[in-house]
């Protein structure tokens, strides 16, 4: 099965740390990123937040640790056969330092592709996925209505009712279950 992966959220536990250098930035202490949107969290405009990870996306990108189980299960799913593509909201621009991250973590990856904050719908349909593992309810719904079942690790910001077509995963050992019983 071609199974698209996303990155942020459910490959590199990027959140945490983006959590504790947005507090140091913007001096401030919230303890938890409950909506996706971060620049609604910490009360700035989008344009602010986004400047703010452009001049810092190497170190932004790179402290970030594996989310716990993401490489066991990536190697899990090649062991057994599955083709991953990666999907992500990330840019072009950032491919260098996200192909990086992987490889410093021994994190297998063939095929990284990136949205540029666009819809993945497009590329899920152009690279024939036939699965997808996300932590962004919105990208997880859109994925699903176009008819690929949806992996929704789960996660402070995703806490809502879920679509159809879409499980939500408490860890990647219950993704890995999942996707046996497809």
């Amino acid at each position: 099965m071609r199974i698209g992966i996303d990155i942020d959220g459910v490959v590199s536990d990027s959140y945490p740390a983006w959590l504790e250098e947005l507090n140091r930035h913007y001096g401030k202490n919230i303890k938890v990123i409950d909506d996706y949107a971060m620049h609604l969290v910490f009360d700035v405009p989008w344009d602010d937040m986004n400047n703010f990870f452009i001049a810092n996306v190497e170190r932004l990108f790179m402290m970030a640790e594996p989310v716990c189980g993401a490489k066991e299960g990536i190697e899990t799913l090649l062991r057994e056969g599955h083709e991953l593509v990666y999907i992500t909201a990330r840019t072009p621009e950032e491919k260098d330092v996200t192909v990086r991250w992987l490889t410093l973590h021994g994190i297998p990856h063939e095929h990284v592709l990136f949205t540029g904050f666009k819809s993945k719908v497009d590329l899920v349909k152009q690279w024939g996925i036939e699965a997808f593992i996300e932590d962004y309810q919105v990208n997880a719904k859109m994925i699903a209505e176009s008819g690929v079942p949806v992996f929704l690790l789960n996660t402070t910001y995703n806490q809502v009712d879920l679509s159809t077509g879409i499980t939500r995963c408490q860890s990647w050992n219950e993704i890995l279950e999942e996707i046996q019983r497809l």
